[in-house]
């Protein structure tokens, strides 16, 4: 009870005040709480579609990377729109911020609506591209098709949440997104295997499920937003057009949307290069994949409570203490990953078991495991990093590292698949990281972040 109210009492809260680890530990808790569940949906997810067979875990594996594109676009979006609402909230200019929340709203919709548009026409040669062929595609296909139509939900759902976050409010979000999950997990086996009535959907359930999960979180948010419910308040006159505002939102957002959309074509091009090991290196990557979006929950849950937090620091002219949260958290996520990789090394085989009988996959998947967690420490610090620059506005620096990172990543892969196959691929990811890890630390170090910021430095 106790922890709830310390929750509930960082709604809509001044970050500008108070104990820097203190705030950023609750800020970043119900994120964390947050997306663990989230998560574990995913994993559950897995698991009942595994179920079905190894087929069935290969066609959503496949879709992982080319979803995820779309998905980077609209977190990249609301990161913007996160980053400018809480800069404009810590700089006291409350007009401001309610334009920029009302147009990031605009923004999401008419967005959701091209990507869903997008995907349905040019999902299928994305994935003959990534080698998916005959009935794998198939599947694929039906089951992403589905999914498309939930980015409408997914995208406002986002800008929604980001905007609540940057008000200083990580509790509601978190609420909203339990709600959503608890419908997906219970409609999850209901729609695959079927009940009563309702017949066996297979995969085309389980993404049905999804969509709708995702439409009633989208629907909390916005409401939330637009009952008074934070500092904020979108009247008409918010959501008349103002090119200039609609300016700011892509310039920050859209090289954050850029760098998330890299990591997964990125991914699909891995994926393209395990396609021509079988369906089995397929659905061990793609559980391997799943089973690294749990280890970098805690460095997800401390970026997202980076962001409002400098910005609101720096839009009230706070740059000191914006630039000791970023150490802290820094401190943070090399502690967390640290723990975390020893997990990963030791005892892969025990992470992959649920997932799959299939003795080629538990190989394959315990492999790939062992190679990520000697990066997992440098993948935390790219993700924190990154959010202090996205959280400055300086989401080109933040571009860059991650364009970087991905060269190396891809780079490694290609020159030792021919050698060590499998186990060359997975090298790749690690020793990408600490490259970009590498430069993202160069770029905090030499003050490049707060390129525009010094002279606004107040006691």
């Amino acid at each position: 009870m106790n922890a709830m109210k310390r929750m509930k009492g960082m709604r809509e809260k001044d970050l500008t005040k108070g104990s820097i680890f203190k705030t950023l530990f609750i800020l970043a808790t119900p994120i964390i709480l947050a997306m663990s569940l989230h998560t574990a949906f995913n994993i559950i997810d897995t698991f009942f579609i595994g179920m079905l067979g190894s087929e069935h875990l290969a066609a959503i594996s496949v879709t992982f990377p080319v979803v995820f594109i779309f998905i980077a676009i609209a977190s990249g979006l609301a990161i913007g729109s996160t980053a400018l609402v809480s800069q404009a909230i810590g700089a006291r200019k409350k007009k401001e911020a309610n334009k920029i929340a009302a147009h990031s709203i605009t923004i999401a919709l008419l967005s959701g609506l091209i990507v869903a548009v997008a995907g349905f026409l040019f999902s299928p040669a994305l994935f003959s591209f990534m080698g998916v062929t005959g009935n794998i595609l198939a599947m694929t296909i039906e089951y992403a098709n589905l999914i498309f139509i939930g980015f409408i939900f997914l995208f406002i759902g986002f800008i929604a949440q980001g905007i609540i976050q940057a008000d200083g409010d990580t509790v509601t979000p978190m609420i909203n997104m339990v709600i959503s999950i608890v419908a997906n997990i219970i409609l999850d086996p209901i729609l695959i295997f079927g009940f009563g009535p309702i017949p066996a959907m297979g995969l085309t359930g389980a993404a049905l499920a999804t969509v709708i999960g995702r439409s009633i979180g989208a629907f909390l948010n916005i409401y939330h937003l637009f009952a008074g419910k934070t500092s904020l308040h979108m009247g008409i006159e918010s959501f008349r057009l103002d090119p200039s505002i609609f300016k700011k939102i892509f310039i920050i957002g859209l090289p954050s949307s850029i760098s998330n959309s890299i990591n997964s074509v990125g991914m699909i091009f891995i994926m393209s290069l395990i396609g021509g090991f079988g369906t089995s290196a397929i659905a061990a990557f793609g559980v391997g994949l799943r089973l690294d979006s749990v280890a970098i929950l805690p460095i997800i849950g401390l970026s997202h409570a980076v962001i409002p937090f400098i910005g609101q620091n720096l839009g009230a002219g706070k740059i000191k203490r914006a630039q000791k949260s970023v150490k802290y958290s820094s401190y943070a996520s090399i502690a967390l990953m640290a723990l975390l990789s020893l997990v990963w090394f030791f005892l892969p085989e025990y992470l992959i078991m649920p997932f799959s009988s299939d003795a080629e996959v538990l190989r394959i998947g315990a492999m790939y495991l062992k190679v990520m967690s000697l990066g997992f420490v440098f993948m935390g610090l790219n993700l924190t990093l990154g959010s202090a620059m996205q959280a400055a506005g300086r989401t080109g620096l933040q571009l860059l590292v991650n364009a970087g990172r991905w060269v190396f990543i891809i780079g490694i892969a290609l020159s030792l698949v021919g050698t060590f196959q499998l186990e060359g691929i997975a090298a790749g990811i690690p020793l990408g990281n600490l490259a970009g890890a590498v430069l993202a630390f160069a770029f905090i170090k030499s003050g490049m972040w707060l390129k525009g910021w010094e002279s606004t430095e107040k006691n």
